[in-house]
């Protein structure tokens, strides 16, 4: 049997299809995706148009969704959705939206209220849980107590609840367990909002999406079923990884994620606890900080080219080589450009540093390599303080991501620092294969 997958992230959409029993997919596609001017929005319009457009080049390649009665062997039998996660938008009666699309990068949460405290802080106070800006819960939450909600807004979804609203002709959006609790405010053991904890911090909860049932479809597209959206981590996770239960992902994109998958809940502070398609929990530790900080050294090289010279490069070869011929190096660098969750862009730990500066150190290929060092060194911090019980018997490390896939440096660092083996699967574009590998479950 055969499944589209789609994959809305960050800075690129794409589609593949995906053959169950091979790790090898059959086509892939992509769109790049953009923020609007100025801003960590994106077009929700627009996203839509590419999805489609690239449904259509499946098509044209003999890769489309078919019909439901079609006898063409070739046609998918399902679409599977993934999507970046914590974003919202909102959308009108007749189920369109009217609002751009609030990306996880979204930085109202860190502005302050009249009593001088962020949203972001406010409200992890009164739900007495952490959420973040960017998180749709705390972006609901501003734009709700600043008058900004749209007066035709009725719900709120996730891009990739829109997006199947959209191929479905649905009116209302229906939310995976994976995306709402990436809202925030979410009871993962309860399998539902704290709607009574939200209320009582005054989010006005009538605007939250329903909640999917296990193996409930969105709708269909042509006549073959299509899957409410998954967050893009578990679907990566369920994309790349065969041994779950002794491996571990890591996944490097815009940002980067250490995730750990067991069946049994534990509470613990140190990761965030995301469900994992009805068979156990993903403990999660995120950074902001991933491939989209490597692009900023590479810029920095460029400027620095530019300006001397006045000639264009490309950065990223150089630094692959120079970063390869130094192997070890006594500077150390904590490239968090963005900061961490839950910081304001105050104190040490919201800015990088670079220590050990000496003479016999002062070499781009020193930067390059003590940079990604930096960077797994974040990933393995985040690892630690997970609960040991779920540590315990990992064998392999799992890479997906194209800021690790194309980062030869930054897969050697990894491997470094956690002592194990990195390993990549054939299957590329994981996200998207995990989504239209867990679509097919939907047929079963």
């Amino acid at each position: 049997m055969k499944s589209l997958g789609i994959d809305i992230g960050t800075t690129s959409i794409c589609l593949v299809c995906y053959e169950e029993g091979r790790e090898k997919l059959l086509f892939t596609a992509s769109r790049q995706n953009e923020f609007l001017p100025g801003t960590f929005e994106q077009d929700p319009e627009a996203i839509v148009e590419k999805v489609k457009d690239m449904l259509a080049e499946a098509e044209r390649n003999g890769f489309g969704a078919g019909t439901a009665d079609t006898m063409d062997s070739s046609a998918a039998d399902s679409i599977g959705i993934s999507s970046q996660m914590h974003g919202i938008l909102y959308v009108d009666a007749d189920g369109c939206a009217v609002s751009p699309f609030y990306t996880w990068k979204d930085e109202k949460g860190r502005e302050l209220m009249e009593d001088g405290r962020s949203y972001e802080a406010c409200l992890s106070q009164s739900l007495g849980m952490p959420v973040f800006s960017g998180f749709g819960t705390v972006t609901h939450f501003c734009l709700s107590r600043k008058g900004l909600i749209p007066g035709k807004a009725v719900k709120l979804a996730n891009i990739g609840d829109y997006v199947a609203m959209r191929l479905t002709d649905r009116k209302s959006p229906l939310t995976d367990e994976s995306i709402a609790a990436s809202f925030g405010g979410y009871d993962v053991q309860e399998g539902d909002f704290a709607r009574e904890k939200l209320e009582q911090a005054g989010v006005d909860i009538s605007y939250y999406p329903e909640l999917c049932r296990r193996g409930e479809a969105a709708g269909t597209y042509r006549g073959i079923p299509v899957s409410c959206a998954f967050g893009d981590n578990q679907a990566s996770f369920y994309g790349a990884l065969d041994k779950p239960e002794t491996q571990i992902s890591v996944n490097v994109g815009t940002g980067s994620q250490v995730s750990l998958f067991d069946s049994r809940y534990y509470r613990t502070a140190a990761a965030d606890i995301r469900p994992y398609f009805h068979k156990g929990c993903l403990y999660v530790g995120a950074s902001l900080n991933g491939g989209k900080v490597y692009e900023k050294l590479a810029a920095f090289f460029e400027e620095i080219v530019y300006e001397f010279t006045g000639q264009n490069i490309q950065a990223f070869d150089q630094m692959a080589r120079l970063g390869a011929e130094k192997k070890e190096t006594g500077l150390m660098i904590t490239p968090s450009l963005y900061g961490k969750r839950g910081e304001a862009g105050s104190g040490a730990d919201a800015y990088g540093t670079v220590k050990n500066l000496t003479a016999d150190d002062f070499h781009a290929s020193d930067f390059i390599r003590a940079y990604v060092k930096g960077m797994a060194d974040e990933l393995y911090r985040m690892y630690l303080e997970f609960p040991e019980e779920i540590r315990r018997g990992r064998t392999e490390i799992v890479a997906s991501g194209n800021g690790i896939r194309k980062n030869p440096l930054m897969a050697e660092e990894t491997a470094k620092v956690f002592g194990l083996p990195v390993i990549f699967k054939d299957t590329q574009e994981e996200a998207a294969a995990g989504a239209a590998k867990a679509a097919l479950d939907l047929l079963a």
